[in-house]
């Protein structure tokens, strides 16, 4: 006798997570652009993006970290139920970390440049915090991308995707390192002025980082219209021929 009964079904995609975890980091990135204009005294090459947070329009540069922080927040609740494994775990873990690291930098403004130590106690916690979200957000997407396209078939269609966009946070994050070894280290610790570019190295790792945020989103979207994927448990007598499993991907 050939009888099927439904054994498990994986969570649905939150969507809205989604939307709003790439809407978010949109607005993040443009505000970024918008206080370029906003502060014409402060070049973009040779200052840092955390130096908008100080003086005027300051409290815009802060909300933007604010935002920053919620798109992560928002992958995070988005990939809750999405990651398994050991190597889901650990990348949602470091997401996590990344969510404190830019809402820290958010509350905690940077001392102002150059920095001279002993820092504040406020600038001491903008560099643990922002230390923290720029070195864990790429190895978070490696694991998270590696984990969703190896072990959750809801993700099928979108496993190209995964595994292309996996490496590119850490990408942007070491061509920033390469670059200030190569033209600012050697400078010494208080390398800073017209001519030493501390300023677009890192702009350029946050915006693949925004990049990864707007992929992985979009894919979520698109699976999430699926609907969850259903796991079947088929009778003995088609176990043989058919499988034990028929699954549903998005499309």
């Amino acid at each position: 006798m050939t009888s099927t009964a439904p054994a498990r079904q994986s969570a649905t995609i939150s969507t809205n997570a989604a939307r709003l975890a790439m809407g978010a980091i949109v607005a993040y990135q443009l505000l970024l652009s918008a206080l370029i204009l906003l502060r014409p005294d402060l070049a973009p090459s040779w200052h840092t993006i955390s130096e908008w947070a100080i003086g005027r329009y300051g409290w815009i540069m802060s909300g933007a970290f604010l935002i920053s922080a919620l798109s992560y927040g928002a992958l995070f609740g988005m990939l809750r139920s999405q990651l398994r494994g050991t190597m889901g775990r650990m990348g949602l873990g470091l997401l996590l970390l990344c969510v404190i690291g830019a809402a820290g930098v958010g509350f905690f403004t940077t001392d102002p440049m150059p920095m001279h130590f002993p820092l504040s106690t406020r600038g001491t916690l903008h560099v643990i915090f922002g230390t923290t979200q720029l070195v864990l957000l790429p190895f978070s997407a490696l694991l998270v991308n590696l984990s969703l396209a190896r072990r959750n078939q809801a993700w099928a269609t979108a496993r190209r995707a995964l595994l292309w966009t996996a490496g590119l946070p850490l990408f942007g994050f070491v061509a920033f390192v390469l670059y200030s070894a190569i033209f600012v280290f050697p400078l010494g610790p208080g390398a800073y002025g017209p001519g030493i570019n501390i300023g677009w190295p890192p702009r350029f790792a946050f915006f693949t980082y925004m990049l990864w945020v707007v992929t992985l989103g979009w894919h979520a979207i698109k699976c999430g219209r699926s609907g969850p994927v259903a796991y079947w448990h088929l009778g003995r007598s088609v176990l043989g021929e058919a499988g034990d499993t028929a699954k549903r991907p998005c499309s």
